[in-house]
């Protein structure tokens, strides 16, 4: 047995905070001597505390936890609730940092004013491509990302090799909104392969056709898609330096989609078509 000092430092928690369990009923000492009033406990009560601890990070109250522990509840029932509250904690921690990167990219486009960093446009050709996907009129970015991990683990089953292409996201809303987002989203498919796909949704992916484009002003983006500001603000200031307008919907070409928790490492091209400014640009006045 453990005078209550040695048993804190065991633990690792305070002496207060085992006088209070003590004081609740919660984790009684072993044995009080009677002469000096010191409390002794076992490292059998280990478990117990340990349980405790882990039931009070649930966000539980004493009383409850109490009440837990007077009808058993067994490890695996913890463990398994401490499972889904360390991924409640890591979705937070996600959504935080992506925060906190996107505060950061806003201070650094204010900073940078008027220039593209170090972006590079590049101006291409787009060949019409064989696509396979569905339209979605009102979805979040978070639901667009689980769809494409959901699609790139159902074709990879179907379609073998590099006959799929690059998943790709055609904004065709008139507004960018995170949560309400009006688009294309599927694969591009580098075969003539016959492929049906229903998604757990419920949702049946069409085989269709990405036009032809003429002329795309491209970039690249590494990282969130909600930091992608950065490399539209790029493209938007190469246009109006070189005379260009935006002349259809924006794609993004994703070359690696990482898996969830490495939003970060995502690797997209930005496609925007455009076309040359008329020299001489005629104004037509509204009737006064």
């Amino acid at each position: 047995m453990f005078r209550i000092g040695e048993f804190s430092k065991i633990a690792q928690v305070s002496g207060r905070l085992l006088r209070y369990y003590d004081e609740l009923g919660l984790l009684k000492p072993v044995r009080i001597d009677r002469e000096t009033g010191y409390r002794y406990y076992s490292v059998e009560q280990l478990p117990r505390l340990n349980r405790i601890l882990a039931l009070k990070e649930l966000g539980l109250t004493l009383d409850q936890i109490a009440r837990l522990l007077e009808g058993s509840i067994s490890t695996d029932e913890i463990r398994g609730m401490l499972i889904m509250k360390k991924a409640q904690i890591e979705q937070t921690v996600r959504e935080e940092l992506m925060r906190f990167r996107y505060i950061e990219s806003r201070i650094e486009q204010i900073d940078r004013e008027g220039t593209m960093r170090d972006y590079e446009v590049v101006l291409k050709s787009v060949a019409a491509q064989r696509f396979i996907g569905l339209r979605e009129t009102a979805i979040t970015l978070p639901a667009c990302r689980a769809a494409a991990q959901e699609m790139n683990h159902l074709l990879s089953a179907q379609v073998s090799g590099k006959a799929l292409g690059n998943f790709v996201f055609v904004l065709q809303s008139e507004m960018w909104d995170m949560e309400n987002f009006d688009v294309d989203i599927g694969f591009i498919l580098n075969s003539e392969a016959q492929v049906a796909l229903t998604l757990s949704s419920g949702e049946s992916l069409s085989l269709q056709e990405l036009p032809a484009v003429e002329t795309m002003a491209t970039t690249m983006r590494v990282g969130w898609a909600e930091l992608g500001h950065g490399s539209y603000a790029a493209i938007g200031l190469w246009a109006e330096a070189n005379g260009y307008r935006f002349a259809g919907p924006p794609r993004e070409v994703f070359h690696l989609i990482p898996p969830p928790g490495h939003e970060d490492e995502a690797i997209a091209e930005i496609q925007i078509p455009v076309e040359r400014l008329p020299l001489n640009p005629s104004l037509t006045l509204s009737p006064s």
